[in-house]
C-alpha cells in the first residue's frame, strides 16, 4: 500500500454537501469550528496526518454549503475551503425535499415516508449543476475529486462531460437499497442517478451487500455489462467496491487516560456510584430506533427484575432537522416515551433512564465510553455507525460490552460483539442482560478481536485503501484503452509476420471470421475468406486454430476442406487437422438438467429467444428478441442464474453478444490457447476475436504477439478494428507477397 505522499494527485479536491467547518461569530470575531460527522472527522484526521510527516505537498480542498466567509479562513495547513452557493429556493427542495424526504426514507428501506415530487428532483439537478458550476474554476490536471454521499449521485457523471480525463471517486455513507426499493423510484430518475454514480472512476460502499444492491441496480436499470465489479461504461472502466470507512483509532483509545478525560470519568463515578452504566448516543432519526429500544429497556426491566436499582441507561439524543415536523414529532414521542418509563420504575434514590437532548464534548464522551458497561448502539438500518466503532476503541481496563444492531453497516466487521435485530424486543432485552452478565475474561477477549480490527483497518487504511483502489482503474484503463490499427500497425504486423519461422493464428468465427447474422446458420464462411485462410495455411510455417463457441458440427461442415485446428464450445472439444475430435478435459455436465428448464422458461416469455444445448454448455440466444424487453429479461435471468450458481462453483455464465451461456469455468478460450502456446516456440502469434468470450484469449498471448478485437469497445487486446470488414485486410497481410 502507498504511503500519502507516494500518490500523483496535485490536489485532494473533497467535494460534500457541507463544509466541515461552521462561522461561529462572537462580538466583532468570527473563527471556524468543526461540524461533527463521520467523514469530517476521517478527512481532517487524514490531512492532519499527512502534513504532519512533513515533505508532502498535496493539498486538501473541500467544496461544499457554507458561510461565504470561510474562503478566507486558514483552517489549518494544506486545507482550503471552498464555500458552494445554492439559493434557499433551490436548496429547500434540492436538502429538505429529495435528499431528505425522498432518498433518505428510501435508502433506509421507510418506503411509506418517500415522497416523489418531480419539483424535488429538478432541484436535485439544478443544485448538483451549481456544484459542477463551482468546480470548473477549481479542477485542474492532476487533481483528484472525491465526491461524497447523497446529495451528489449526479455530480460524478456532470464532472466526467466536462473533465473527461480526471480522476474521480464517489464514495456512498449510507445504505444502498435492494434492487426492489430503488426501483420505486421513477426510472428516469434511477437512470440519471446511476448514470452520475458511474460517471466516477471508483464507487465505494461501506459493505459489499450495498455494492452489491448497486451493482445489480445498475445492470438492470442500465444494462452495463459488470464482471468481478468492474462496469464498463462506454469506452471506459468504473470499479464499485466496498470500503469500510474507519476511525481514527488512537486518537480515541489514547484519550481514555488524557487528563481531561480522567476529569470527567472522576465525575461519571461519583454519579454513578455502584450502578453499571448502559448508554447510547444517535443523532435524531427516525432510522436510529429510539423507540423500539426504550420498548425494549422497559422489557428488559420487566424480565429481569433483579438489575432494578443496580443499572442507568443513559440515552443521548444528538440535535438535528428541528424545523422538521417529522423530527419534532419524534422529539415528543421519545420524551413521552422516557417519561413513562421512569414513571413507572422510579424511586426515590434510582432513576433507570437519564435523557439528554445536546451534544457532548469529546472528552466526555470519552469518559462515557469507557466507562459503560453495555454500549446499546440498535439502528433501524444505519450505512456503518462509527460510534459503535468508536465506542469499542474506548474499550481499556474496564472493559464492556458493545449490543449491535445487526441492520448497521458496522455489524459486518464487529461481530464479536451481540448483534440483534433492533425490531426484535425481546432479544434486545436479552442481549442487554447478557451484556451485563458476560464474564469479564469473555468480554475482554470479545473487545481485544474488535479493537485488532478497528486498529489496523483505520480511518487512514480506509483513505489509502480507496486511493490505491482508483490507481488500479486507471493502470487498467491504460491497458485497456481502445487503439485502432493503423498503417504503422499494419507495417509493422507484416514485418514480424515476415521474419518469423513459426507461427500461430487464433481466429474468433462470429463476428471475426464472418459477420453477425440474425440466425447463427446464416452466418457462413464466403469463398473469399477460405481462400485466405488456405493461403495462410498452405505456408509450412503457419498454425490456424479457429477457437469458438460454435458446435463441432457447425465448424467440421465449415472447415470440410480447410486443414485448419477446431476448437468448439470455447474449448470443450477440440479436433486436428485428419483426426477425430477429443475433449479437452473429462467434466460433470448433470447440471444442464437443472439450469435448462430455466433458460427454456425464459424463452417462452421472451419471444424470439431461443435456448442452443451443446454438448458442455446451454446458450440463451436472444438477438431476434425486442430489444429493449430482451435487455429486462436478460437481467432477471442472471440474477435467477446466480442463486443456482452459488451452489455450483464450478459453473459460469459466460455473457456474449445477444447471448448467455452456462458452462464450466474449468475451461474457456484462455486454457485452450495457453495449452497449445506451451506446445511450440512460436515467435509469431496473432488472436483475432470481437466478444466477451475473447478477452480471456487475448489475456493468455505473450507480450511479443498481437491481439485485435473487433469493435471500439474496451478490451484487453492491444488493437481494434472498428468492424469485421477489416479483418480481411488484416488476413490479407499474410497473403500477399508484395509489401504494402
Amino acid at each position: 500500500m502507498k504511503n500519502f505522499d507516494q500518490y500523483n494527485f496535485k490536489r485532494i479536491i473533497i467535494v460534500a454537501y457541507r463544509l466541515p467547518f461552521k462561522l461561529v461569530r462572537k462580538k466583532d470575531e468570527s473563527h471556524a469550528v468543526q461540524n461533527s460527522g463521520g467523514l469530517v472527522s476521517a478527512i481532517l484526521s487524514l490531512s492532519e496526518r499527512m502534513h504532519s510527516r512533513g515533505g508532502t505537498t498535496t493539498e486538501i480542498l473541500w467544496a461544499g454549503t457554507g458561510e461565504k466567509e470561510l474562503r478566507d479562513i486558514n483552517v489549518r495547513p494544506g486545507f482550503k475551503l471552498c464555500p458552494v452557493e445554492i439559493p434557499r429556493k433551490i436548496n429547500d427542495k434540492f436538502y429538505g425535499g429529495f435528499c431528505n424526504d425522498t432518498i433518505w426514507p428510501l435508502f433506509h428501506y421507510f418506503p411509506s415516508r418517500t415522497v416523489y415530487d418531480k419539483s424535488y428532483f429538478d432541484a436535485y439537478v439544478a443544485a448538483n449543476e451549481l456544484f459542477l458550476k463551482k468546480l470548473q474554476g477549481l479542477i485542474s490536471p492532476g487533481d483528484f475529486v472525491w465526491v461524497h454521499d447523497y446529495q451528489l449521485f449526479l455530480l460524478p457523471g456532470l464532472i466526467r462531460k466536462v473533465f473527461p480525463d480526471i480522476n474521480i471517486g464517489f464514495f456512498l455513507h449510507i445504505p444502498f437499497p435492494s434492487f426492489e426499493l430503488f426501483r420505486l423510484l421513477p426510472r428516469k430518475w434511477r437512470e440519471i442517478i446511476l448514470s452520475g454514480m458511474t460517471g466516477a472512476d471508483v464507487v465505494g460502499f461501506h459493505t459489499n451487500d450495498y455494492n452489491q444492491n448497486f451493482i445489480k441496480s445498475v445492470r438492470r436499470t442500465l444494462g452495463y455489462k459488470v464482471e468481478q465489479n468492474y462496469i464498463s461504461v462506454e469506452d471506459r472502466l468504473c470499479k464499485a467496491d466496498a470500503f469500510p470507512i474507519g476511525i481514527d483509532f488512537n486518537k480515541f483509545h489514547e484519550a481514555c487516560h488524557s487528563q481531561k478525560t480522567n476529569i470527567q470519568k472522576d465525575k461519571l463515578r461519583k454519579e454513578l456510584s455502584d450502578k453499571k452504566l448502559i448508554f447510547s448516543i444517535d443523532r435524531l432519526d427516525y432510522s436510529k430506533g429510539f423507540l423500539q429500544r426504550l420498548k425494549a429497556f422497559e422489557y428488559f426491566l420487566d424480565k429481569y427484575p433483579v438489575w432494578h436499582h443496580k443499572v442507568v441507561f443513559n440515552m443521548v439524543v444528538i440535535p438535528s432537522r428541528d424545523n422538521i415536523e417529522a423530527y419534532r414529532e419524534l422529539k415528543k414521542e421519545i420524551e413521552a416515551t422516557v417519561g413513562r418509563i421512569n414513571g413507572k420504575y422510579s424511586t426515590l434514590g434510582w432513576r433507570p433512564l437519564i435523557y439528554q437532548y445536546k451534544s457532548i464534548p469529546f472528552n466526555e464522551l470519552v469518559a462515557i465510553y469507557n466507562l459503560s458497561d453495555v454500549g446499546l448502539i440498535t439502528p433501524l438500518r444505519d450505512g456503518m455507525n462509527l460510534v459503535s466503532k468508536e465506542y469499542v476503541a474506548c474499550q481499556t481496563r474496564h472493559y464492556g460490552m458493545l449490543v449491535l444492531s445487526e441492520l448497521a453497516g458496522a455489524s459486518v466487521e464487529l461481530n464479536e460483539s451481540i448483534l440483534i435485530n433492533p425490531t426484535d424486543t425481546d432479544e434486545t432485552a436479552d442481549a442487554i442482560n447478557r451484556a451485563l452478565s458476560m464474564p469479564d475474561e469473555e468480554k475482554k477477549s470479545r473487545i481485544t478481536k474488535m479493537q485488532n480490527r478497528l486498529s489496523r483497518y483505520n480511518v487512514f487504511t480506509w483513505t489509502t485503501d480507496f486511493f490505491n483502489r482508483v490507481d488500479e482503474v486507471n493502470k487498467d484503463q491504460m491497458n485497456m484503452q481502445v487503439k485502432f490499427m493503423d498503417s504503422y500497425a499494419m507495417n509493422d504486423l507484416r514485418d514480424k509476420y515476415k521474419k518469423a519461422d513459426k507461427r500461430l493464428f487464433f481466429l474468433d468465427y462470429d463476428g471475426t471470421l464472418t459477420p453477425i447474422a440474425r440466425l447463427p446458420e446464416m452466418a457462413v464462411l464466403d469463398e473469399s475468406t477460405k481462400d485466405r485462410l488456405r493461403a495462410i495455411i498452405a505456408d509450412k510455417r503457419n498454425t490456424v486454430v479457429v477457437i469458438s463457441g460454435r458446435r463441432k458440427e457447425f465448424l467440421e461442415e465449415q472447415f470440410n476442406d480447410i486443414d485448419a485446428v477446431l476448437v468448439a464450445e470455447h474449448g470443450y472439444l477440440i479436433k486436428r487437422p485428419k483426426a477425430d475430435w477429443k475433449n479437452y478435459m473429462d467434466i460433470d455436465l448433470s447440471w444442464k438438467e437443472k439450469i435448462k428448464p430455466v433458460l427454456d422458461d425464459y424463452a417462452d416469455r421472451c419471444p424470439g429467444s431461443m435456448v442452443e444445448e451443446k454438448q458442455a454448455s446451454v446458450v440463451w440466444h436472444y438477438r431476434n428478441a425486442e430489444e429493449e424487453y430482451a435487455t429486462l429479461r436478460i437481467h432477471e435471468l442472471k440474477d435467477d442464474l446466480s442463486e443456482i450458481l452459488k451452489s455450483d462453483p464450478k459453473l459460469r455464465a459466460l455473457e456474449g453478444k445477444k447471448v448467455l451461456e452456462i458452462k464450466s469455468i474449468l475451461y474457456d478460450k484462455g486454457t485452450v490457447a495457453s495449452a497449445m502456446i506451451s506446445e511450440g516456440s512460436y515467435d509469431f502469434i496473432i488472436a483475432l476475436g470481437d466478444d466477451n468470450t475473447d478477452e480471456d484469449l487475448f489475456k493468455v498471448i505473450p507480450d511479443y504477439g498481437c491481439t485485435i478485437k473487433v469493435g471500439p469497445r474496451l478490451s484487453n487486446a492491444r488493437y481494434s478494428v472498428r468492424s469485421q470488414s477489416q479483418i480481411n485486410e488484416i488476413l490479407n497481410l499474410f497473403t500477399r507477397p508484395e509489401p504494402l
